[in-house]
């Protein structure tokens, strides 16, 4: 409570400072060159009225998701949508004459019926010349992940064995593992 008071308090002295500036013609004329420098100007002219509550008056970038808002709070309304624009809510009545004159219709026709393909480059100016074949084998053997783990010093485990089958292959994997200790200790 004390916090909106406070708030109050400072519109109604900033409000206050500004009627003082323009009192003065003085003071006005180096302040603000004209009435749309004026901090408290309103241009009507950017909003939009919505279209289930006209006295809903936004920006045009917010209207879409007002739209989505406002629809709850009226599900009653008989609107619809036009097809090329969501932000165009009309009546079934004035939906026909509205496709024929709707602005939004040129994009879907551009896209639906192109006039003329872009220009495509051709691939001899995008080519860089280049020593590497990316086509030719590599240098390097290839890794084949059985055998190299037999080669070297790597521990492996058996899955999806039976039992005797896993003991069998334990004791083959000491083995090697011992020859590769002793291979490596000499």
């Amino acid at each position: 409570m004390v916090a909106g008071k406070f708030s109050l308090v400072k519109r109604s002295s900033t409000l206050l400072n500004l009627l003082t500036i323009m009192s003065s013609k003085k003071d006005m004329s180096d302040k603000f060159n004209d009435l749309s420098d004026l901090p408290i100007a309103f241009d009507s002219s950017k909003y939009i009225t919505c279209p289930y509550d006209k006295v809903h008056r936004l920006l045009p970038q917010r209207l879409a998701n007002h739209l989505t808002r406002c629809s709850r709070n009226h599900p009653s309304s008989k609107l619809v949508r036009c097809p090329f624009n969501s932000t165009h809510l009309l009546k079934k009545n004035e939906l026909i004459p509205h496709l024929s004159t709707c602005e939004s219709s040129s994009v879907y026709t551009n896209f639906q019926f192109p006039d003329k393909l872009p220009e495509s480059s051709t691939a001899s100016e995008d080519i860089v010349p280049s020593k590497e074949d990316w086509d030719a084998e590599p240098p390097a053997p290839t890794y084949k992940p059985i055998s190299h783990p037999e080669d070297d010093f790597i521990l492996r485990n058996l899955q999806g064995a039976q039992p005797a089958e896993r003991r069998i292959f334990r004791a083959m994997e000491r083995k090697r593992f011992n020859e590769h200790k002793n291979k490596f200790s000499k």
